[in-house]
């Protein structure tokens, strides 16, 4: 009897590397689409591996692009509320 198929990560994989972390990303998406293929295989330690490994490649990135929008949130935030505070940008013409 096989065991339950795991989980792939295939759509989160897809929807961060399109929205988020394209280079991290696409490596979220190879390792996904290999767990079906080796799960239809019966490698079925290979395909829990690959899902960890899918799980891995989507989380981290998902990581790394929030803490990089909250870092570029913060940025424009201090250079707006310094702009603000010193009058504006000024006429330079």
């Amino acid at each position: 009897m096989a065991p339950p198929k795991p989980y792939n990560w295939l759509v989160p994989a897809i929807l961060v590397t399109l929205f988020c972390c394209n280079y991290l990303g696409v490596v979220g998406v190879v390792y996904a689409a290999r767990v079906e293929t080796k799960y239809n295989l019966g490698d079925y330690a290979g395909a829990d591996n690959d899902a960890r490994q899918a799980k891995l490649w989507t989380l981290v990135p998902l990581a790394v692009g929030v803490i990089a929008w909250i870092i570029l949130m913060v940025f424009y935030g201090a250079l707006i509320t310094s702009t603000m505070r010193s009058g504006g940008v000024p006429n330079t013409y």
